[in-house]
């Protein structure tokens, strides 16, 4: 946070809220859709994101709930309509996370993008952890961060830990993917 804010802050000063961010205008450009998709896959029925121990999901990504679904969710089909509603909410959600959290450094289009597919696919918490360094410029530590969140932990239908974490390849190979806009370009 900068100085001026946190002051303004500190003194309960209504100016904090009116001082702009540095990815205030920022939004997921067309390209960062499309490897959000990407990065997700597009189901149009209800699916088991795991084959063992997977979560009842659906579209892009969205999670039905913990846990596998029942035989009669594996026969529900979605609509497009549906997919891209619940997938626009979620990226406008994923998009403010971002923003709220990278207040300090301007962020270039391909890293927003990179941070909000980041936000997309993990906890508020982790999404903070992991971009908090890019408020100092320091691209590095945040796709070392973004590089660590690899881990699944199976659950049941409540939510409760059923099994200990595992690393999941594909969400490792996304990370690869999304942490990439952050590392610095070699020669």
């Amino acid at each position: 946070m900068s100085t001026a804010l946190a002051w303004a802050f500190f003194q309960g000063d209504d100016m904090a809220a009116d001082m702009p961010r540095a990815n205030d205008a920022m939004k997921m450009s067309p390209e960062g859709y499309a490897a959000l998709r990407v990065n997700e896959g597009v189901v149009m029925r209800y699916y088991n994101d795991a084959p063992i121990n997977g979560n009842c999901t659906w579209g892009v990504g969205t999670l039905a709930h913990f846990g596998p679904c029942t035989p009669a969710e594996l026969q529900r089909a979605v609509l497009p309509e549906q997919v891209n509603a619940i997938l626009t909410a979620r990226v406008h959600d994923a998009e403010r996370l971002v923003r709220a959290t990278v207040t300090d450094h301007a962020l270039t289009q391909a890293q927003f993008d990179a941070a909000v597919s980041f936000a997309y696919n993990s906890t508020n918490r982790n999404t903070r952890e992991a971009l908090d360094p890019a408020n100092r410029g320091d691209m590095e530590a945040v796709a070392q961060h973004m590089s660590l969140n690899v881990m699944v932990t199976p659950r049941d239908r409540r939510g409760r830990p059923i099994g200990s974490p595992r690393r999941s390849q594909g969400l490792a190979n996304r990370r690869v993917r999304e942490s990439a806009r952050f590392r610095k370009q070699r020669p």
